[in-house]
């Protein structure tokens, strides 16, 4: 199998288990992996949509439904007022925590299977290829 095949199935069977605890939550996929992209400090609707790859009004809709849910909530940036920013809510902090707790344990799980000195040079080969994932998408 080559890289892109390997990335392709790697990225389907995280989403799979992410989908999985999301449901247990009463969330779909797309509003756990908000959830789970939103820094403990916020950010700008604008930051989200382009981390994530999606549409600004794609952004909007979701964004909107978890604030109905009240896990996240929007502020207006107080010097700009065109910039909105989402911050996650007490209850979506404990929403939060209950999908962590379970992906991060499955995570340790697939460690448990690697030995040490694989589990080093993966850490390492996924931090570059993020870094590098993150470089040819600001292209």
């Amino acid at each position: 199998m080559n890289v892109a095949e390997l990335l392709t199935r790697l990225a389907t069977h995280y989403n799979a288990i992410i989908r999985n605890f999301a449901q247990k939550q009463s969330l779909t996929c797309s509003q756990a992996l908000l959830l789970l992209n939103i820094p403990f400090d916020g950010t700008t609707m604008s930051n989200l949509a382009y981390k994530l790859g999606i549409d600004n009004s794609t952004l909007t809709r979701n964004i909107n439904k978890l604030n109905l849910l009240r896990l996240v909530s929007k502020k207006r940036d107080k010097y700009d007022k065109r910039i909105i920013n989402v911050v996650i809510t007490s209850e979506g902090k404990d929403v939060l925590s209950k999908l962590e707790k379970p992906l991060n344990e499955f995570n340790l799980s697939i460690l448990n299977h690697i030995n040490i000195e694989d589990q080093n040079k993966t850490t390492e080969l996924l931090e570059k290829l993020i870094w590098t994932m993150d470089c040819l998408r600001d292209r």
